[in-house]
């Protein structure tokens, strides 16, 4: 359990905000140049937040914890939560820190 802890570092938190914040512009743009509805506006940032994670990754941009694919994953759900709007980094963090404290 120890390695899923490791993954909530202050580095992923920031890692987490700076994708955050590029995905909303980024899928912005997207969503006003093709006129999407609401669900196709969460699915492309849902999308470009994968991107955007998988392409930092690549570009060595930013660094992700090992295993990578599973850093992938959850830095994609956090910053595709965020960049909806549907929560706040902050708020994750500590929804993340009540489940993990218990943790042995």
């Amino acid at each position: 359990m120890e390695i899923i802890i490791s993954f909530f570092s202050d580095h992923f938190w920031a890692t987490c905000t700076m994708l955050s914040t590029i995905t909303v512009i980024i899928a912005g743009y997207i969503n006003a140049f093709l006129k999407t509805n609401k669900v196709w506006k969460q699915v492309v940032s849902w999308i470009i937040s994968i991107i955007l994670t998988i392409g930092g990754y690549f570009a060595g941009t930013i660094t992700l914890n090992e295993p990578v694919w599973l850093t992938v994953i959850l830095t994609g759900i956090i910053v595709g939560l965020s960049s909806n709007g549907i929560y706040d980094i902050p708020k994750i963090k500590e929804l993340i820190n009540r489940i993990t404290k218990n943790i042995p």
